[in-house]
């Protein structure tokens, strides 16, 4: 997962299509029942040798806005608070949608009314229980404060207790991406306590209202140092142990985890390296054969990872004339950007379609054939079409992250070659922030995205992402995608048409598919890689 586009504006998803259907919930959990069983014994025997207790300490690269994990779909809020809150479905190890707080669901026949039942005794860290009503104000708050929220609740009519164990999602229409969408672990579904989703509304929560269900809870955050997070003692688990991902049987082996701020690769990796770390993220992947001899690291490979993008601002000239964002596409030589960003050819992807490889249900490369071609003629030929003279463009990055900045740097000089009149201007995180929401402050931005779960969680076919991309077809395309999506004939033809129109009418300009790198101390106990790092059921040895 890395991080998440890096914005606070818009949902953002890191998870597979999963097909909503009301049969599938009680076979989903008769089948859990029977994998825990047969998963359980081998499960005990791997756990014996691990290690209770310690600290684990993680080098990150940025402080999170907030640790509020329904206001804020940055991937440094996204890996802490997911130790300290959960949804009520989520993501297994394979990416697909399980219930975490929920324990069993029913649709309506006609598509409408979603009837969850939650789990019993699931206890906040404040020692109240859960019950609907916590559930009920947790995702009347999302659905009024997370941009995925904003989406799904343009769609419901009501959501209300039915019980102190059963709460209803009512739709004004069906909806089948709903579980999916809940299930989105950025700008998440968090589950809070009811007093403290009304008290807070709007506005993102302290420090003294982080009160989730999760394995650890708060502690501390010195801003722009350290946050710890520790063991709870009262955390109550799920007990399938086969799911993984963010559900499932979950315990904290170690006292207390330890966030550090290291915004300096090479000092993360010579932390970890000397014992002050144990684990650290955004690794530039130009090292792994440096590192991969190292005995003092693991290394950990995260692949889907995410791609690079570069955003046109679509709502004001000079990039709301289609032929000149055309010209971008034909200036721009992938391949030259990714092995200059990621200096090994395994840890990108010259890939032109919209979803990865690894998502065999959605993944297509038809209609994808302008992003392979690099014809700087070509690109000369539309911006003259378009009526472009020089005018100065100017592309804002962050210097935050490695792959950001290098990536931005030779696109800055490709775009030269062609004849774009532009320049370059990167800022730290925050301030970088700051800036996208404002469309005076850039002509292009250079950003990335995670793995998106479906047609509906593309973050940047929203007009309200940054870049403001307003399109009828994508609209059009959005709408069939919903009311077909049982259908993979259907399926498959608006795959095809959403990478036809990524490149007919480019809102934007895809890079490469990232392959992504983390590294650990080898005392790190039953440590397994996935989107990024988690540390319950993992051991520290002294």
């Amino acid at each position: 997962m890395k991080r998440t586009i890096r914005m606070l504006l818009c949902p953002a998803v890191l998870m597979l299509f999963l097909i909503v259907a009301a049969a599938c919930s009680s076979e989903t959990s008769s089948e859990s029942e029977e994998q825990t069983d047969t998963n359980n014994e081998n499960q005990q025997e791997e756990s014996e040798d691990i290690s209770e207790g310690g600290t684990v300490t993680v080098a990150y690269d940025a402080d999170p806005p907030t640790l509020d994990w329904m206001s804020s779909d940055s991937s440094a809020t996204t890996i802490v608070s997911y130790h300290i809150f959960e949804q009520l479905f989520t993501l297994d190890e394979e990416l697909t949608v399980q219930p975490m707080l929920a324990e069993d669901y029913e649709i309506s026949d006609d598509g409408k009314v979603y009837t969850i039942s939650l789990r019993s005794d699931v206890t906040f860290h404040d020692g109240s229980i859960m019950e609907a009503e916590d559930v009920v104000a947790s995702l009347n708050r999302w659905g009024s404060i997370s941009g995925i929220g904003m989406e799904v609740f343009s769609r419901v009519s009501e959501v209300k207790e039915v019980d102190e164990s059963t709460v209803q999602i009512i739709l004004d229409e069906p909806y089948g991406p709903l579980l999916s969408t809940m299930a989105n672990i950025q700008a998440a579904q968090a589950v809070i306590p009811a007093e403290i989703a009304e008290a807070a509304g709007e506005s993102p929560i302290e420090d003294d209202q982080l009160i989730g269900t999760g394995p650890f809870q708060f502690e501390s955050w010195n801003r722009g140092d350290h946050i710890t997070i520790k063991k709870f003692d009262d955390y109550v688990s799920r007990e399938e142990t086969d799911w993984g991902g963010l559900t499932g049987q979950k315990e904290a082996l170690v006292d207390t985890v330890e966030f550090y701020v290291v915004s300096d690769a090479q000092v993360r990796i010579d932390g970890i390296r000397t014992g002050q770390y144990d684990y650290g993220i955004r690794i530039p992947q130009d090292l792994y054969e440096q590192l991969e001899t190292d005995p003092s690291l693991e290394l950990y490979p995260n692949s889907p990872d995410s791609w690079l993008t570069l955003v046109p601002d679509k709502s004001e000239p000079p990039f709301d004339n289609v032929k000149l964002r055309q010209a971008l596409n034909y200036a721009l030589d992938r391949e030259e950007i990714g092995m200059a960003t990621y200096g090994h050819p395994d840890f990108y992807q010259v890939d032109g379609a919209v979803f990865f490889p690894e998502q065999e249900d959605l993944y297509t490369t038809e209609g994808t054939e302008p992003y392979y071609e690099h014809n700087i003629e070509k690109a000369k030929e539309l911006m003259e079409e378009a009526g472009y003279n020089g005018e100065p463009l100017k592309i804002i990055g962050t210097n935050s992250y490695d792959d950001h900045y290098n990536s931005g740097q030779i696109e800055l000089e490709q775009l030269k070659k062609a004849g774009f009149n532009v320049e370059i201007q990167t800022y730290e995180w925050a301030t970088y922030l700051e800036n996208v929401e404002d469309p005076d402050n850039f002509d292009l931005f250079v950003t990335g995205f995670p793995v998106a779960n479906d047609v509906s969680s593309l973050l940047w076919t929203s007009p309200s992402f940054p870049g403001w991309w307003e399109s009828e077809r994508m609209e059009e395309i959005n709408e069939e995608w919903l009311e077909s999506s049982h259908d993979p004939e259907v399926r498959e033809k608006l795959l095809v048409e959403l990478n036809e129109l990524l490149y007919e009418d480019v809102p934007l300009l895809k890079i490469v598919n990232e392959v992504g790198l983390e590294v650990g101390s080898p005392q790190l106990q039953d440590y397994k890689p996935w989107l990024s790092m988690r540390f319950w059921n993992v051991g520290i040895a002294e």
